[in-house]
């Protein structure tokens, strides 16, 4: 069997571990660039090698009998060149938002992308929208596949909304920086929030912004109908989604130019069968068909998400039909058993057929 080394930004449960470790017909080596990048221990393995420790190139590639390097971010695409170039193995890069932009990129970044598509051999936007971007900056066509994230239906299953009940609980998922845009969902709830005095906003995650957040909700008086919880783990936060009536992703783009691909976090409650709201930003228009999975907004645009919101919570007879339309476009184009097929038919020609 032959092996693919993977490079990717940390060891965690969020970093794309089925990419790395399930495509089926391939062995994996887990690379990441230091020890400090190791965050979750229960994922280490002896397959687990650190960059910085690799003195020779040729001599580990030989002896892990490796026939591919897979980068999964546009920066380590471009860490990856000089170890292409000293094994002459092919490069493939997964591209996922932030690094088709120049959103708070080190300098030079741009023309060091312009020499990874020269020199790349294929790459992986995980939407269209990406695709598009990339294509924009010069990226030969040919060399673009797109690689959708997928979701494990085995740990996701769909369950109908609760047409009879009263619950008025929206949730949104998602670290705490600009692009997911909660402070433009906090302000939408302040304005419907009256109207629904058992409604309840729950915000999953951490990041930069939380005092920030915190703050906002101050100025709303937004009370105990909100609450800020901090990073939780995934069987957790599956737990909550199952307990919510509305998912919403109000993502944006953010003042630095930063980007989504597609959340998935929305891809998660639609396979769980949760009504969900979202905007027209990224890749989200190819997720959710407005009107039809779901129901999407502009971005950044308060009022319409306010609308939003009491629409969907006015309407609850017609959740079912969303959500039935949501399960079958994650079974049809976001199953993980699918997208890891995919990836593999994607090795297998860049590789010639070989196995």
């Amino acid at each position: 069997m032959q092996s693919v080394i993977h490079l990717n930004l940390r060891v965690d449960p969020t970093q794309y571990i089925p990419q790395i470790r399930e495509v089926p017909g391939y062995d994996y080596i887990h690379l990441v660039r230091q020890p400090k990048y190791m965050t979750d221990l229960s994922l280490l393995n002896a397959k687990v090698h650190y960059l910085n420790e690799i003195y020779s190139p040729k001599d580990f590639v030989k002896k892990n009998k490796v026939s591919l390097l897979h980068a999964h971010h546009g920066q380590l695409g471009i860490l990856l060149l000089p170890f292409k170039e000293k094994t002459n193995l092919p490069l493939v890069t997964s591209i996922r938002g932030r690094d088709a932009t120049l959103a708070d990129q080190p300098v030079g970044y741009l023309e060091h992308m312009k020499m990874l598509f020269e020199q790349g051999d294929q790459f992986y936007p995980v939407c269209h929208y990406l695709a598009e971007r990339l294509k924009d900056w010069g990226c030969p066509a040919k060399k673009i596949k797109v690689l959708y994230g997928g979701v494990d239906l085995n740990k996701y299953q769909y369950r109908a909304p609760d047409l009879q009940g009263t619950g008025q609980n929206i949730l949104s998922v998602g670290r705490l920086v600009e692009k997911k845009g909660h402070h433009v969902l906090m302000q939408a709830y302040k304005k419907i929030k009256d109207k629904f005095p058992d409604s309840s906003l729950t915000i999953i995650g951490k990041g930069e912004l939380q005092e920030e957040l915190i703050s906002l909700a101050n100025q709303l008086n937004l009370g105990d109908s909100f609450r800020l919880l901090n990073h939780l783990p995934k069987e957790i936060v599956q737990e909550h989604m199952r307990n919510a009536d509305l998912f919403c992703a109000a993502s944006l783009a953010a003042s630095n130019g930063d980007l989504e691909g597609i959340p998935n976090t929305l891809k998660e409650a639609m396979a769980i069968g949760v009504p969900v709201v979202s905007t027209y930003h990224a890749g989200i228009p190819e997720l959710i068909t407005h009107d039809h999975e779901g129901i999407l907004v502009q971005e950044n645009n308060v009022d319409e998400l306010a609308e939003a919101l009491e629409f969907m919570l006015n309407h609850r007879s017609i959740w079912e039909s969303y959500t039935k339309a949501a399960r079958r476009k994650i079974e049809r184009c976001f199953d993980a058993e699918k997208q890891l097929q995919l990836q593999a038919k994607y090795y297998n020609e860049l590789l010639g057929g070989k196995r």
